[in-house]
């Protein structure tokens, strides 16, 4: 570490000081909500039986805005948590080995690239009674095509989807569409006759192993087990997710007892309650990451010597350890190391000077000016790692004009290119590097200002190969152009903390995000 990265970690930890100082004095004045203890201590007792026992309450990092998995909320995170537990999907991802497994498909075939066949279970059943079949699937996805949110590009190659009997599903597409496998398992299944009716996702229907009980957006959501689900009874007899959004509140709560389990709090609460011997915390590398983008439709930016000077120019080790502690892993691809497709690469070197002699080269030698957008809150310290990066670039001659606002307005500027970087995180929903490196880095897409039509082949070849080994070697390839043009500036994956109270049994650390399925409280 060189002179200017020790001033610039003191400014860092001096900042961070000051933060845990203010959030510590929040947490001690936050008033936890009213709370039965006897409710809860009768409610977690476990019978020998091993039926649905118990209540565990979660509170999410956000609210739970919608419950909508297919319409303009599907890739929402908490959403998504909710209908894991709500809905099934055809496949469900393996995250240890990124196969995909049976769930409402006990099987499928290709008997073309553009052809798919899904052979249904027979045992399935909706919360009404009614028998989960072909044409729910179809109606499903129809819904989720018409609803026009952000997993209906993941369909843009389809040509139709029908039921050929009771539980076979065909899927033709234009073209042959590799991530197929990884889509299917995002489209939760609802009854046809009911999907389209108005309110219907109020308080939806599907054929998961918890039932909606009750439902107040931006409040409380409550599941009960579904005793005779097809994968077995889940564990615990009522899942509550209680909304507490502030963190400060949201630890109150975990350590009195009132709620059993939340996840993404800051490194330094992590730190705190680390010490709590009423608490388990468990980690693991997620599928979410931060990143800086370049725009490369901007004069400077338009320079790859200037896009790696910006990176050269940052300590993200230090960043990283000062600020971030145990909470990220650095990076070595454009995509996280949890994802298919994940391909490692050299990292970029801290090297000051280096990024001072490619600016020259690039024609700027007294240094330049440029700004960035980002939303504050996004994550985990994302005020103090945007404060530092912009001292590690004013110690080599670039002036960051800081243009932080509130997320409606940054989506507005980062959707019409205005800005010239956008400093934001990121999560890959699908666990496929298609999710990421096709939906944003294609020219057609014209989100980070960069094309090419190299890259745009290698991610076209990809997307349409069935071939999952052919299509790591070419997300392998893009990967490394990605990385090499130096597209965007990728510090640090998100690891993932879950932290819960020790009543908590079975829970199963996951890069995406929690399932309680097995879970039970004691």
């Amino acid at each position: 570490m060189n002179e200017t990265s020790k001033a610039i970690t003191q400014q860092i930890l001096s900042r961070r000081n000051i933060i845990k100082g203010s959030t510590a004095l929040a947490g001690g004045l936050a008033l936890a909500p009213a709370f039965s203890s006897a409710t809860r201590v009768a409610a977690n007792q476990t019978p020998a039986s091993g039926a649905p026992t118990g209540e565990l309450v979660v509170s999410l990092p956000a609210r739970i805005v919608a419950l909508d998995a297919l319409g303009a909320q599907g890739a929402e995170e908490s959403t998504r948590v909710a209908a894991a537990h709500i809905f099934d999907t055809l496949v469900i991802r393996d995250e240890e080995t990124g196969e995909y497994l049976p769930s409402l498909a006990t099987g499928w075939e290709t008997p073309e690239p553009t052809s798919w066949i899904f052979t249904l279970r027979d045992d399935a059943i909706f919360h009404d009674g009614t028998p989960v079949g072909a044409a729910d699937v179809v109606a499903s996805l129809e819904y989720l095509l018409e609803a026009k949110g952000p997993l209906a590009p993941l369909w843009a190659a389809l040509d139709t989807i029908e039921a050929q009997d009771d539980l076979t599903v065909h899927i033709q597409t234009t073209t042959p569409l590799g991530t197929i496998l990884a889509n299917v398992a995002l489209l939760s299944v609802a009854p046809a006759a009911k999907i389209n009716e108005e309110g219907f996702f109020n308080q939806p229907i599907g054929s998961g192993p918890f039932r909606v009980e009750s439902y107040k957006p931006d409040q409380e959501l409550v599941l009960e087990a579904t005793s005779d689900y097809w994968g077995g009874a889940p564990g615990v007899q009522t899942l509550r997710f209680r909304d507490i959004p502030e963190i400060s509140a949201r630890v109150t709560a975990l350590t009195t007892g009132e709620i059993d389990f939340t996840y993404q709090l800051p490194p330094d609460q992590l730190t705190d309650l680390a010490g709590n011997a009423d608490l388990t915390i468990t980690s693991k590398p997620s599928y979410r990451y931060y990143f800086i983008w370049l725009n490369a439709q901007t004069e400077a930016f338009s320079d790859v010597r200037v896009r790696q000077a910006m990176i050269h120019a940052l300590d993200i080790p230090t960043i990283s350890d000062a600020l971030m502690q145990d909470s990220a892993e650095l990076m070595d691809a454009p995509i996280p190391s949890t994802i298919f497709g994940y391909a490692p690469q050299t990292p970029y070197a801290y090297d000051p000077e280096k990024a001072k002699e490619l600016l020259a080269e690039a024609g700027y030698e007294g240094g330049l000016e440029t700004d960035m957008i980002w939303a504050p809150g996004s994550s985990p310290q994302d005020r103090e790692i945007a404060q530092a990066m912009f001292s590690y670039w004013d110690a080599v001659g670039i002036k960051v004009t800081d243009r932080q606002s509130e997320r409606a307005q940054w989506l507005d500027d980062l959707l019409a290119l205005n800005w010239e970087m956008d400093f934001q995180t990121n999560g890959v929903v699908t666990g496929d590097a298609d999710f990421v490196l096709r939906r944003l880095y294609h020219s057609s897409a014209n989100r980070t200002g960069y094309a090419n039509p190299d890259l745009d082949k290698l991610l076209d070849d990809a997307a349409a190969s069935v071939d999952q080994e052919e299509r790591k070697s070419l997300y392998a390839d893009a990967c490394k152009l990605i990385w090499d043009e130096a597209v965007g500036i990728y510090p640090f994956t998100l690891v993932q903390s879950f932290i819960a109270r020790n009543n908590v049994q079975g829970f199963t650390p996951t890069a995406s995000y929690p399932v309680f399925n097995k879970v039970t409280v004691e």
